[in-house]
């Protein structure tokens, strides 16, 4: 973790999980070429077993050979696969921090990359027929522009690692709530004016005389 930790972290981030890969990275190949190779020599073995001095011997012969470079082919191939495999399982790094997703892959050619958790829509989880046998998977996104994209790749116990993922995200959706601006108080309602209390007439009467009231115009 040499490259994240030392040229990638930013001031206040922390790196929480580190995802590691599976060894069927590796032995993937190996293992779905391992019929066929067998398949070859068995039959390089039986042709190579009839091969004599006749016409039929000797096309035998041939064909055992055609075979037998077949399968040495085959096998060239499949070392210089595993090489490639093996520099890429050891030059790997992926990272989850507080605030982003990291990776870097590749030894001969360099790729990296990196995603903040406040850009994520959605994670899915991938897995194959061995990725269940061997509980391995790939962890991909699904970004704000609605683009689907592998990130870690074969990495072992996949659907943890989703639900870590997705707890970092949702504890920094509270963090920013929290620590975000507090909504205005609107503003106070203006006074409103008490009406004021009607006077009480005079009454009419006064000390036992009756007074006339007269509307003059």
């Amino acid at each position: 973790m040499k490259f994240i930790k030392k040229k990638n972290m930013q001031e206040g981030e922390e790196l929480l999980y580190v995802p590691e890969m599976h060894w069927m990275y590796v032995a993937k190949h190996v293992i779905l070429a391992m019929p066929f190779l067998v398949l070859l020599l068995v039959q390089w073995r039986s042709l190579a077993g009839q091969a004599d001095m006749t016409p039929t011997g000797l096309l035998t012969f041939v064909s055992a050979l055609a075979v037998r470079n077949v399968l040495i082919s085959a096998v060239i191939a499949l070392m210089v696969v595993l090489v490639f495999r093996l520099a890429a399982y050891l030059y790997n790094e992926y990272g989850v921090t507080n605030q982003r997703l990291l990776m870097r892959e590749g030894s001969f050619r360099l790729y990296t990359g990196e995603i903040p958790t406040d850009r994520i829509e959605s994670i899915y989880c991938y897995q194959g027929l061995f990725g269940k046998l061997f509980r391995y998977g790939t962890i991909g996104i699904v970004g704000v522009g609605g683009s689907k994209v592998p990130v870690f790749k074969m990495v072992r116990r996949p659907f943890a690692l989703r639900r870590k993922i997705v707890d970092i995200i949702e504890k920094n959706k509270v963090i920013n709530v929290v620590h975000g601006d507090l909504p205005k108080a609107p503003p106070p309602p203006p006074p409103v004016a008490k009406p004021e209390p009607e006077k009480e007439q005079e009454p009419i009467y006064r000390y036992g005389t009756f007074v006339r009231v007269l509307n003059r115009k």
